[in-house]
C-alpha cells in the first residue's frame, strides 16, 4: 500500500474515533444512558480491534495538510448537545465509508466491519433523533376553533401563560388559509413551552413545522401518518368508545383525546356523551396518556378528581370567556392541582 493510501487511512481512523468519543460522552454524562455508552465503547473498540492504527502513524505529516485551515461554514456553530450528536455522528459515518473504501486495498474483512460499523451508526441517529421527540405535558390543552378574540390573540395568550398545547382546529374547506393560519401560530408558539398541534391534516402540520397533528377516527390512520411524518410529530388520536381506546392501543400514537365527555359547546352533530365514569374507564384502559375533551368548563373539571388523565382539553370555556387568558390560566392551574 502507497503512502497517500496510508495517509487516508490514518486520517479516517481518527476521525471516526474521535467522533465516536464525543457521541459516547454525550450518552454517558448528558443524557445517563450507560447502554448506549457500552454500545458506542464497544464500536469503538471493535474499530480499533479490526484495523491496527500502528502501521499508519508513520504515514502522519499533519504540518503538510493542505486541507488543516480549510473550515466550513458549520464548523464552528453549534447550539446544544444535540447538535453536537448530529455533526459528529455525521463525521464518523463520513469516515467510516472512506475507510470501507480505502480497506478493500488492505483487507477486506476490515472493509466489511467498517461498513458494518456505519450502519450502527444511522441507527443510533435514527434512535437519538426520536429520542428527542418531544411530549405532551400535563395541563391545559387549548383548542381553538374560530375563536371570537382570534387565532393570533389566543395564540399569544397562550404562550404568555406557558399553556402546554394549542391545537389549531381548522373547520374550512380552503387549505390555503388553513396553512397560513398554521404558519402565522407556528411563528407565534415558536421557542416557547406552547407546543403547536394541527387537527386532521398530517400535511399542513408538516408543512408549518408545526410540533404535531391530531387525528381524528376519520381521518388518515395513524400508521400511516407515522410513515409520512416519522419522528417529527407527536400524533395524537380521537376515541370515543372503550374500544377505540383498546385498538389505540396498538397505534403509534403518543396520545389519544376521549370524549365528548360532556355535550361539547362546538360541534351541531357531537358524537354520543361518554360521562366522567367512562372517561376513568378509559383512562385505566389506555396505553397511551389521555386528553380529557367536550363541553369541559373549570367547574366540570372538579368531577375528574382521582383520574389520572394527562391533559383536559377546553374550547368554549376559554374562547367565550370574557377575560380568555385569566379563564386558561385558572383552568390550567387547577387541572395541576387535582389531577
Amino acid at each position: 500500500m502507497d503512502r497517500d493510501s496510508e495517509r487516508i487511512i490514518d486520517a479516517n481512523l481518527n476521525r471516526a474515533t474521535e467522533g465516536l468519543r464525543v457521541v459516547e460522552d454525550i450518552f454517558r454524562y448528558g443524557l445517563d444512558d450507560s447502554r448506549m455508552q457500552q454500545k458506542l465503547k464497544s464500536m469503538r473498540h471493535r474499530l480499533a480491534s479490526a484495523v491496527d492504527s500502528g502501521p499508519f502513524i508513520a504515514s502522519r505529516d499533519a504540518s503538510a495538510d493542505v486541507g488543516f485551515d480549510a473550515k466550513g461554514a458549520l464548523e464552528d456553530k453549534r447550539s446544544s448537545l444535540k447538535d453536537i450528536f448530529r455533526s459528529n455522528m455525521k463525521r464518523v459515518q463520513e469516515a467510516l465509508r472512506v475507510l470501507e473504501e480505502m480497506m478493500k486495498l488492505h483487507s477486506l474483512a476490515a472493509s466489511r466491519i467498517m461498513k458494518e460499523i456505519r450502519y450502527a451508526c444511522y441507527q443510533i441517529e435514527r434512535d437519538m433523533e426520536l429520542m428527542g421527540k418531544k411530549t405532551l405535558p400535563k395541563g391545559l390543552y387549548l383548542i381553538l376553533t374560530d375563536p371570537p378574540s382570534g387565532y393570533g390573540r389566543m395564540a399569544e395568550m397562550a404562550v404568555a401563560e406557558k399553556i402546554p398545547a394549542l391545537q389549531l382546529r381548522y373547520k374550512g374547506t380552503d387549505s390555503k388559509i388553513f396553512l397560513e393560519l398554521a404558519c402565522t401560530l407556528r411563528e407565534i408558539t415558536k421557542g416557547s413551552e406552547t407546543l403547536f398541534i394541527v387537527n386532521d391534516r398530517v400535511d399542513i402540520a408538516l408543512l408549518a413545522h408545526a410540533d404535531g397533528v391530531h387525528l381524528g377516527q376519520g381521518d388518515i390512520p395513524p400508521k400511516e401518518a407515522r410513515r409520512l411524518a416519522g419522528g417529527r410529530l407527536l400524533i395524537g388520536l380521537s376515541t370515543h368508545t372503550l374500544d377505540q381506546v383498546e385498538q389505540a392501543g396498538s397505534e403509534p400514537v403518543d396520545y389519544i383525546g376521549f370524549g365528548p365527555v360532556f355535550t361539547p359547546f362546538s360541534k351541531e352533530d357531537p358524537d354520543p356523551v361518554t360521562g366522567v365514569e367512562t372517561l376513568r374507564a378509559a383512562v385505566g384502559r389506555s396505553k397511551h396518556p389521555v386528553v380529557a375533551i367536550g363541553g369541559i368548563t373549570r367547574e366540570r373539571i372538579e368531577g375528574f378528581a382521582g383520574i389520572p388523565c394527562r391533559n383536559v382539553a377546553c374550547i368554549g370555556a376559554v374562547a367565550m370567556s370574557p377575560d380568555p387568558s385569566a379563564e386558561m390560566r385558572a383552568i390550567h392551574t387547577r387541572i395541576g392541582e387535582i389531577l
